[in-house]
């Protein structure tokens, strides 16, 4: 029996599965068995929380129910939450330009960039033009557009989390950044353990990062039909990302407030999250729906840095999911390796899926989560909400006698 390096998985409806039985997902021919505990429910909402594997396979350190994992680029999706509720405030539009809130942001060609291009990935400011000191990092006047702002999309991998920092900083009333503003303002009131610099003494909860080795690659890869050369251009993309070295296992890491990979926390808080924001407690519904307006591949613009074509929001993604004949649309933001945070809001459906152990897979298509987000997808009802409980007992506990954890 395969054993899992880290799986976790959490996900709560407010319409569906209220009920205290033990859940199952059948992950595929990989042979990835999960076991889940009871489902109980809070506040009338159900949820299902699954965790199980090493959170440092060298030692033998399991994983637990509190202990704490990267997001990696999920993290991105937070941010703009962050810079959602300072819209929401009026402290600041998608449009405005940076520079009339930061006047040293306009040197270099940056005068025009605006708030939604930098959430959009279209400022041009994508990634650095050298080699850069650690103390260079902190630097955001240096940097300089690598293309005309607006005119192309490109992934803002890294930059896009000290830029998000900023526009927070400069715009809250009480100039605070993101790691102070996202405590004050949302974990400390909703009860959340995320965060955007981790204190020490928390650093030994944090899950240790492993990476897929090359068989592991051409494995997942293998495994996804090729239908033209921009899949292959993203996963070469997603290789050349990866190979570099394993420095996100330091602790240091884990103290800097960086918005776009070193948000760290448990995939159930995640989730919760992405619930207040349905639940229009952080954010009303006029500001959310701002949030959400998007931009499609097709709008004609180039897509450069790593080809990936997306459909994106302002600091989130869409992931276009069809599965027994319905077409569902789930919002968020993907992570290196696996990571994902997704909501439906028409079937009132989070999830949250992190994983220690990377996967080689690209964003949407890790093996692992596509497989979770179908077997949920195959327990929705199909024509209302108002199908039996019954039913989705028997159907999601129709597989138990074959799976159990190792």
């Amino acid at each position: 029996m395969r054993k899992i390096v880290l799986t976790t998985l959490f996900f709560f409806c407010r319409k569906i599965l209220r009920n205290h039985h033990v859940f199952y997902f059948v992950l595929g021919k990989e042979g990835y068995l999960i076991n889940s505990g009871d489902v109980p429910l809070i506040q009338g909402e159900c949820f299902i929380d699954i965790w199980g594997g090493f959170a440092d396979r060298e030692s033998e350190r399991r994983w637990r129910e509190d202990t704490l994992q990267i997001i990696f680029s999920t993290s991105k999706a937070v941010g703009a939450i962050c810079v959602a509720m300072l819209v929401d405030r009026g402290r600041l539009k998608y449009s405005d330009k940076i520079s009339s809130f930061w006047p040293q942001f306009a040197k270099h060609g940056k005068e025009n960039i605006t708030v939604e291009m930098v959430l959009a990935h279209t400022s041009g400011l994508a990634c650095l033009d050298g080699k850069i000191s650690y103390e260079d990092a902190a630097d955001h006047e240096k940097m300089r557009p690598i293309w005309e702002p607006g005119k192309a999309v490109g992934y803002h991998a890294l930059s896009y989390g000290w830029l998000v920092d900023q526009i927070i900083r400069r715009t809250d009333i009480k100039h605070r950044g993101i790691g102070q503003f996202f405590k004050e303002e949302i974990a400390d009131k909703h009860g959340l353990e995320l965060h955007f610099g981790l204190p020490m003494e928390k650093a030994w909860r944090v899950a240790r990062i492993t990476r897929p080795t090359l068989i592991d690659r051409i494995d997942e890869f293998l495994t996804d039909p090729i239908r033209d050369f921009r899949v292959i251009e993203e996963y070469a993309a997603q290789f050349s990302v990866t190979c570099v070295k394993n420095t996100i296992n330091n602790p240091e890491m884990y103290a800097l407030e960086q918005p776009a990979v070193l948000g760290i926390g448990t995939a159930r808080d995640l989730a919760k999250l992405a619930q207040l924001l349905m639940d229009e407690k952080l954010v009303s519904r006029v500001s959310w729906a701002m949030f959400f307006l998007r931009e499609k591949p097709s709008n004609g613009k180039c897509y450069i840095v790593t080809g990936a074509h997306a459909e994106r929001g302002r600091g989130t993604t869409v992931m276009h999911l069809k599965r027994n004949g319905v077409d569902h649309r789930l919002i968020g933001h993907t992570g290196l390796g696996g990571q994902n945070l997704r909501w439906d809001e028409e079937n009132r459906l989070v999830i949250a899926f992190l994983s220690n152990g990377l996967k080689g897979g690209l964003g949407d298509r890790a093996r692992t989560y596509v497989r979770l987000v179908e077997a949920i997808y195959d327990c929705l009802p199909k024509n209302n909400y108002s199908s039996s409980i019954a039913s989705y007992r028997n159907r999601m506990i129709s597989a138990r006698d074959s799976i159990e954890i190792t």
